[in-house]
């Protein structure tokens, strides 16, 4: 059993450091370093310049909106930072995308996924079989939601413009290669 001469005094609060804690801005890492709607012809193309940039897939999903279905897309990278989504819309009579698996193979199982539960078709894909559904289901996807619980672009993204970017343009190369610059970061 400790006395109170044992025990060790407790540090008083540094004012002046609590003072600069309230000061300091709040992050503004929000989780992507970029963020782009892209058109799904140019698809392949942003893809493909994220690949020869050092970006990995990690991951493909789906949503099923107001607007149709957003197919979105997680890039990121081993060896520094620079988290990157790619957001296409799709009209929802058909729901057409080209499959990226030629890039990344690891794309295989996502996109089969989102064919399971949204019924999207990737054109091209060498595979485009149900991967966690039976084979033989019937009926609608079962991710698609009642006209009434679809969300729209705007309640999901206030104030966001929506134009896919143009994946052409020198200034979509400069901010993918430079997105883990952290003065770059700072400005975005």
């Amino acid at each position: 059993m400790m006395s109170d001469a044992d025990e060790k005094p407790v540090k008083a609060p540094d004012k002046e450091e609590d003072a600069k804690k309230q000061d300091s801005p709040p992050p503004i890492y929000t989780g992507y370093d970029l963020d782009y709607f892209v058109a799904s012809q140019d698809l392949e193309e942003a893809v493909s310049k994220l690949d020869q940039a050092g970006f990995f897939l990690e991951d493909i999903s789906c949503v099923d909106m107001q607007e149709g279905f957003q197919v979105v897309y997680h890039f990121d990278r081993y060896d520094q930072p620079g988290r990157v989504g790619l957001r296409v819309m799709l009209d929802r009579q058909t729901p057409e995308i080209p499959s990226i698996h030629h890039i990344f193979s690891g794309a295989d199982w996502h996109e089969r996924e989102c064919f399971d539960f949204f019924g999207i078709i990737f054109k091209g894909h060498p595979n485009l079989i149900p991967i966690l559904l039976d084979p033989d289901h019937q009926g609608p996807p079962p991710l698609l939601k009642e006209e009434s619980a679809r969300k729209g672009l705007q309640e999901l993204y206030p104030g966001r413009d929506y134009t896919p970017v143009d994946v052409k343009s020198d200034e979509f190369v400069r901010e993918i290669t430079n997105c883990s610059n952290p003065h770059y970061r700072n400005t975005l």
